[in-house]
């Protein structure tokens, strides 16, 4: 007897969804990365880690167009010179306490 193909098995390779779909997720994570600009310290924000996974998920998870493609790069741009910037602020904040404490 032969085994017939199972309609329910998962094909070898993952398909990407429409870029259409993406343009949501696309400007959740520019809205987000807006706002914490505007903001957001370093201990009241996700660590960007999770971002970078979020926007990286974006590349991978959806056949994106080009126009898409260079907004991915836009945000793991502006995401890293945030991220920079948010720690470089954090750590001079915590240097002027630890001034402060010591005299």
């Amino acid at each position: 007897m032969k085994s017939s193909a199972n309609a329910t098995t998962v094909p070898a390779f993952r398909q990407r969804r429409p870029a259409q779909l993406a343009e949501g997720e696309l400007r959740h994570l520019e809205k987000i990365l807006a706002s914490v600009v505007e903001g957001s310290t370093a201990a009241d924000r996700l660590p960007a880690k999770y971002w970078d996974m979020r926007i990286s998920q974006l590349d991978a998870d959806y056949d994106l167009v080009p126009s898409q493609s260079h907004r991915v790069a836009s945000l793991q741009r502006k995401l890293a010179l945030l991220d920079s910037a948010l720690d470089t602020a954090a750590n001079a904040q915590d240097g002027q306490q630890s001034r402060r404490a010591a005299a």
